[in-house]
């Protein structure tokens, strides 16, 4: 099993970390990049979302920076989340929205 991260941007310009956890990096990544298209997004090339997150062993990815999204951006994140979460290769997603 190998864990990778992705990074995307999602409603209201937040960042996402998603982690996942994989025996195939590639059906991995197809799935991921399904969910956010499907939903309006795409993933961000390696260091673009993370900036704003500081790595943490114990928690996990912290935000570093807050962005303010409006309600209808909060429910298409939550949309998005829940989507991405329900993939047996996802273990976790992290934003950065308030």
């Amino acid at each position: 099993m190998e864990q990778i991260t992705y990074e995307a941007y999602g409603p209201g310009g937040c960042a996402l970390i998603i982690e996942a956890l994989t025996d195939n990096r590639n059906k991995a990544a197809q799935e991921i990049k399904h969910i956010l298209t499907k939903n309006g997004y795409e993933l961000a090339i390696p260091g673009s979302a993370s900036w704003a997150f500081t790595k943490n062993i114990e928690v996990g990815w912290i935000a570093n920076v807050n962005v303010q999204i409006g309600e209808e951006d909060a429910q298409k994140l939550d949309i998005l989340i829940e989507e991405l979460e329900d993939n047996d290769e996802v273990q976790e997603v992290y934003t950065n929205a308030e």
